[in-house]
């Protein structure tokens, strides 16, 4: 199985739950992590399964001002944030969304998952920016391979303990549950 990552990180924490849902998928094949700034239509051949991940701001997908947000917040944070060094304030995952490729096309994966990091709360509080990427993806013809997934981060935008390992167990999973159907 092949499965291709793309993400969207400010301060590095989706990156780094990419990288991670990228290593339990590599329980069942290849997996790939491209930064939503650099994908290039030639990533989406041969692969069977998608994954999105974004971060949450203001209760979905990040927006061109809130990605300027988030890097004047870095800039302001006295080295407390660092700007993701791929992260471009230009190009977010809503212009992948409109680019992506339909999961009709049987040339392209039909099997995609989402999640996003988010503070932690109830999502009716804080949104959800993978429940955004999967409706996303069923609106542009993908089949579900799994419930979006969130990875919790605290108010000083860390990642909580235990979610990378968590994000690598839904990777393992995701990877038993593509390689089963």
């Amino acid at each position: 199985m092949k499965s291709l990552i793309i993400y969207e990180s400010m301060y590095g924490n989706t990156r780094a739950v990419a990288e991670a849902v990228a290593q339990g998928l590599r329980t069942e094949g290849e997996a790939k992590t491209v930064p939503v700034a650099h994908v290039e239509q030639a990533d989406f051949i041969d692969v069977d399964l998608l994954v999105l991940g974004a971060p949450t701001h203001v209760h979905g997908l990040p927006w061109l001002s809130t990605r300027k947000s988030a890097e004047k917040a870095a800039q302001s944070s006295h080295g407390r944030l660092t700007v993701d060094p791929d992260m471009d304030a230009e190009h977010g995952m809503r212009a992948i969304l409109d680019e992506l490729p339909g999961g009709a096309d049987t040339t392209l994966p039909r099997r995609a998952a989402a999640f996003d990091t988010r503070l932690s709360g109830p999502a009716l509080f804080t949104g959800s920016a993978g429940r955004t990427l999967a409706r996303s993806l069923r609106r542009h013809g993908y089949t579900g391979a799994a419930a979006p997934a969130s990875f919790l981060v605290d108010r000083q935008d860390h990642l909580l303990d235990g979610e990378i390992d968590r994000a690598e167990a839904w990777g393992r999973t995701l990877a038993a549950q593509a390689s089963a159907s």
